[in-house]
């Protein structure tokens, strides 16, 4: 359109006998003042359009990209809360007492070794077999008075009842070990292991998975578990799988504590699942 102008202008301008040097110059404001009168109303209009239609463009490009975002970091904070929680139950699993593990309900149960008194001691008794004696020798050194002993358990019953119970006290820590009673059926591989004074809880209720702990008893039941303390809120489970399963170990195999949970965002528009298979390294 501009150079039309220019073109129409430019001929109008140009000199010839019959038009003066004022007509002219009038021509030549007129010029001018159509040059500064600047876009048309239909240009500014197909401008804002333009406009128009890329800033939609670029809010969906910048809203997808932000939600993009979004969800990433909420999948992120779930996956962290569920590997925490993940962890925990592990480290203390791994190390359960041999055979001292139950599955009840949407829980697990069971009693730990004691990995600081186990530090200084070998771990393994030189008698042939201490059955119906009270006293065992390490082959290193001896565990600390009051310390609690489990010498071949075999059950869970084994651990956690009064009338089976496999589990001492160390009433004189010097080696040999002087335990609180007769020692029942001897391991056959001459292994003890210390024990923890408490016994561990992981349950799954109203969505929230928790710990909890017992009081062990040498020779005694094992005394209720204590108010939970939560490990993570928003946890279901993962299908149709329980959240916990335990295969009892032999002497040529560990035993397993398989974990599945599936931990939600609270509106449920995230999720993450959570599958792992624990081997309880200890045989009895």
């Amino acid at each position: 359109m501009n150079w039309l102008r220019v073109k129409f202008f430019a001929s109008k301008l140009a000199p010839t006998p019959d038009r003066s040097a004022g007509d002219r110059g009038e021509l030549a404001r007129e010029h001018h003042r159509q040059q500064a009168a600047g876009f048309t109303l239909i240009e500014m209009i197909m401008v804002i359009l333009l406009l128009g239609i890329i800033g939609a463009m670029g809010g969906d490009i910048i809203s997808t990209a932000f939600k993009g975002f979004s969800d990433t970091d909420a999948r992120m904070e779930l996956f962290e809360e569920g590997k925490l929680a993940l962890m925990r139950m592990e480290r203390e699993i791994h190390i359960a007492v041999p055979n001292a593990v139950r599955v009840t309900g949407d829980g697990i149960e069971f009693g730990v070794i004691d990995e600081n008194a186990m530090t200084g001691v070998f771990g393994q008794y030189t008698e042939a077999s201490p059955t119906g004696g009270t006293t065992i020798t390490d082959r290193t050194a001896g565990l600390p008075d009051t310390t609690l002993v489990s010498i071949y358990n075999s059950s869970w019953n084994e651990f956690a009842v009064a009338a089976s119970s496999r589990v001492y006290r160390v009433v004189s820590g010097t080696n040999p070990m002087t335990l609180d009673r007769d020692i029942g059926p001897s391991s056959p591989y001459g292994r003890y292991y210390a024990v923890r004074p408490k016994a561990v809880r992981f349950s799954v209720a109203s969505g929230v998975l928790s710990r909890s702990t017992a009081t062990v008893m040498a020779g005694g039941d094992l005394g209720a578990f204590d108010t939970p303390y939560p490990l993570a809120r928003n946890i279901t489970q993962s299908g149709a799988l329980p959240f916990f399963t335990y295969t009892a170990g032999t002497s040529s195999r560990n035993s397993v504590v398989t974990i599945h949970f599936t931990i939600s965002s609270p509106n449920g528009s995230e999720t993450v699942n959570f599958h792992k298979e624990v081997q309880v390294r200890n045989v009895p």
